[in-house]
C-alpha cells in the first residue's frame, strides 16, 4: 500500500475519507468520530485485501463502468456484442482497474477523472469523460458521479457501485442481529440465463444479514432510494442514499457468506447481461452527460 498515492480528505465535523486514485479511482475508507463513542468505520478495510488488487478488491467501494455484473455472447461469459463486433470485458468494467487522474482536490473533496484511452479502447472502443467528485458534508460521505459521451454516436454502458459495508458495525456487535432496513420495494427473478427477469412484491422490510440468497438478492422500484444497514446491539447504523440518481432503478444485496465481516449495498443502472438483453442498458447520445449523486452516513441510532 505505500507504494500507492492516497488522498486523505478530512472535515471540521470530524469525519474523514481514504481514497487511492491509481488504484481505480478506489475509495477505501469512510469514517465518523461519534460523539460519546469514539471513531466508527463505515467501509470495510483490509490492508491484506488492497495487498492483493487487482486480483481482489473485497473492500471499500469500487468503481464498476462500463459494465455492471457480466455479460454473455451465447455461451461466452464476459463477451458483448454491440454493432455487429464482438468484445471481451472483464466482470464489472475495467474502470475499478484503472488509474484515475486527479482532477481537483480540497481538504474536504476530490475530483477523479478517467478518460478513454488506447488501453481502454481494446474493451469498449467509446470516447468518455468519467468524473466522481467525493466530498464530505455535515458528517455524511457525497459521491458524484458524471459520465460524458465524447464520442460522434451513441455510448452505451452500465454503472454502479460496489461498497463493502462493515458487519458487525463494530468488534463489539452481533452480525447475526444486524440487518438491512429495506423500503417498500419489487424483488427481481431472472428469466434463464439473465435473458430477462420478472418482479414481483417483496415484502420483508428487516432483511437479516445472515440470511444466505442463492447469489444476489436483487430489487427495484423501491418507495424510496434509501437503505440502512443497522446493528441494533450496538444502536448504529449505515444509511445509503441514491435519491439524487434517478437512473439507478436497482440494488444488489450481496455477501460472500455469513462469516463475511462485511454486507454490500450496490446501487447499479442495470442489471446482468445488460448489453445482450437491452432493455435496462443506458444509451447516452454524443455531447450528453449521465449524472447521479449519492451519499453515506454511520451514525448512532435514534
Amino acid at each position: 500500500m505505500d507504494t500507492h498515492r492516497t488522498i486523505v480528505l478530512n472535515s471540521a465535523d470530524n469525519t474523514q475519507a481514504l481514497i487511492a486514485p491509481d488504484l481505480g479511482g478506489w475509495l477505501l475508507r469512510y469514517a465518523r468520530n461519534l460523539d460519546g463513542r469514539g471513531w466508527e468505520e463505515a467501509l470495510y478495510w483490509s490492508q491484506e485485501v488492497v495487498d492483493r488488487y487487482p486480483q481482489e478488491m473485497y473492500a471499500g467501494n469500487p468503481i464498476l463502468f462500463p459494465l455492471v455484473s457480466w455479460n454473455a455472447v451465447g455461451e461466452k461469459k464476459h463477451w458483448y456484442r454491440w454493432q455487429g463486433r464482438t468484445w471481451d470485458m472483464p466482470q464489472h468494467g475495467f474502470a475499478r482497474r484503472r488509474p484515475w487522474r486527479v482532477a481537483r482536490q480540497t481538504q474536504e473533496s476530490v475530483t477523479l477523472e478517467l478518460q478513454d484511452d488506447e488501453g481502454t479502447r481494446k474493451n469498449y472502443f467509446f470516447s468518455f469523460r468519467h468524473r466522481i467528485t467525493y466530498h464530505l458534508r455535515d458528517g455524511r460521505l457525497y459521491w458524484d458521479q458524471q459520465i460524458e459521451n465524447r464520442g460522434t454516436g451513441p455510448m452505451p454502458f452500465s454503472t454502479g457501485f460496489h461498497p463493502y459495508l462493515y458487519v458487525p458495525l463494530t468488534d463489539q456487535g452481533r452480525r447475526r442481529e444486524s440487518f438491512v432496513r429495506i423500503p417498500e420495494c419489487q424483488k427481481v427473478t431472472p428469466i434463464g440465463s439473465w435473458l430477462g427477469f420478472t418482479k414481483e412484491p417483496f415484502p420483508i422490510r428487516e432483511w437479516s444479514v445472515n440470511n444466505e440468497p442463492e447469489g444476489t438478492l436483487f430489487l427495484t422500484d423501491l418507495e424510496k432510494r434509501e437503505l440502512q444497514l443497522i446493528d441494533p446491539f450496538r444502536n448504529l447504523e449505515i444509511v445509503l442514499n441514491f435519491e439524487a440518481a434517478p437512473n439507478y432503478p436497482f440494488i444488489a444485496l450481496w455477501t460472500r457468506s455469513p462469516e463475511s465481516p462485511f454486507y454490500c449495498l450496490e446501487p447499479w443502472t442495470s442489471l446482468p447481461n445488460s448489453f445482450s438483453r437491452g432493455e435496462d442498458l443506458i444509451l447516452l447520445e454524443p455531447g450528453e452527460i449521465f449524472r447521479a449523486g449519492m451519499w453515506l452516513e454511520i451514525r448512532s441510532r435514534e
